[in-house]
């Protein structure tokens, strides 16, 4: 390329200000240069007024403010700031993509994205910098923002799933938003579907939602069973229609719970997330731990949603409750809730407190351990936590803090005795 100093040299313009990024070509301009790889093209070179135009985006992105868009002449396609007369020369298209990808990190740090999550949107999609933002994002940040999706939550839903941004036409994605609308009976309701869910936003209407939603039910399941899923578990109304008929089929036939039971629901959920193939696998990992197929169903049967934990989580709640604490395998598939919480956020936590309570004789009964595991966070504190504040402060205060420091209080409360 002829450096852009040799050619205000030779041509003795120094005042046009070749460097500019605001110059475009004017397809009025008989013969103009050429200032890319071949030189100079022609011998004649015709400069004529013309008026400066900015980059639409460059004044799309000033009229925006987190959560709100304004109506301003600017979001107008062929909208310009005053003019200003100045002689045009057009520059070389690099340098426009340049610009267009500096518009558009500079559009999405204007709708409130900082430079972390920019930089992560722009690695997994390299392509959307050079996108227009006129045409293909403010229209589609209108019609979340028109939906109620603003401010953090616009952020939230971008940062989280910003292939949005180009997957989906904004007409697409307005039907698919008023689509749930009508579904879940409130804008609401809907939003808060798009947020937990956002895979919605892109499988067929007419070919995965509105049959996988007949499907389930023509098997009973209520429509305000199905809004909760929707709110809830969008992700299960997503796979193709012929999975969701044979997951259907298999709860009651491989698992054993008939449509009326209400664990049905769960029995749905675990079957489609899984497949035939993976959960055939699954029974022979609990076989493996020792679990026979009777044991398997009856967990199933109690707790479906247990076939969906990871091997590393089974073989951790079998070395704890089987190994440590000594129960029977029929015990835990009866009371199989106990193998899906955390081992860590939850289980030891309250195992060490009940210990220190049960040594300290500071409890007048002994709870099962089923009831104290599945007690809500703010049923254990009033129960087994607050009362016995005075008397173990240490203890409470590591549980309180974050139940990051409960062992180390569970061995200091013992070298007490």
């Amino acid at each position: 390329m002829i450096g852009l100093e040799l050619m205000e040299n030779l041509l003795g313009l120094p005042a046009l200000g070749l460097r500019s990024r605001w110059f475009r070509p004017s397809s009025t301009t008989p013969k103009m240069l050429n200032l890319c790889s071949n030189g100079v093209r022609g011998s004649t070179l015709l400069l004529r007024p013309t008026t400066l135009v900015r980059p639409h985006s460059a004044s799309i992105a000033s009229d925006l403010s987190e959560g709100s868009l304004v109506n301003n002449p600017a979001l107008s396609r062929g909208a310009a700031s005053t003019p200003t007369t100045l002689t045009k020369v057009p520059v070389c298209r690099s340098a426009e993509k340049k610009n267009n990808s500096n518009s558009t990190i500079d559009f999405l740090k204007k709708i409130g994205l900082d430079d972390s999550q920019v930089e992560k949107i722009v690695n997994s999609y390299p392509s959307l910098p050079r996108c227009d933002v006129e045409k293909t994002l403010i229209p589609k940040i209108r019609v979340l923002q028109d939906f109620g999706i603003c401010g953090s939550e616009l952020i939230s839903v971008i940062a989280s799933n910003p292939s949005l941004l180009w997957r989906l036409s904004s007409k697409n994605l307005l039907a698919k938003l008023d689509f749930l609308k009508s579904i879940l009976g409130s804008v609401e309701n809907a939003r808060n579907a798009v947020k937990k869910g956002q895979r919605l936003l892109y499988v067929s209407l007419t070919d995965i939602l509105q049959p996988n939603l007949e499907l389930l039910k023509s098997y009973g399941i209520s429509d305000e069973r199905l809004q909760k899923l929707l709110v809830k578990d969008p992700w299960s109304l997503c796979y193709n229609p012929e999975r969701v008929q044979e997951s259907l089929v298999g709860v009651e036939q491989v698992l054993g719970i008939p449509r009326e039971s209400g664990m049905f629901f769960q029995g749905y959920k675990a079957m489609v997330s899984l497949g035939k193939r993976d959960l055939e696998l699954k029974f022979e990992l609990f076989k493996r731990y020792g679990w026979s197929e009777s044991d398997v169903l009856v967990m199933v049967k109690r707790s479906p949603q247990c076939l969906c934990i990871s091997e590393a989580k089974l073989k951790t709640g079998m070395d704890f409750f089987v190994n440590k604490l000594g129960y029977e395998i029929g015990f835990l598939a009866e009371r199989a809730a106990l193998l899906a919480f955390s081992m860590e956020k939850r289980i030891l936590p309250r195992h060490a407190i009940m210990q220190v309570l049960q040594e300290k004789e500071l409890l007048r009964r002994n709870p099962s351990i089923y009831s104290v595991m599945c007690a809500t966070e703010s049923r254990f504190l009033e129960a087994y936590v607050l009362p016995f504040k005075d008397n173990l402060p240490e203890l409470y205060e590591a549980y309180a803090g974050g139940k990051k420091s409960v062992d180390s209080s569970v061995q200091k409360e013992k070298g007490k005795q």
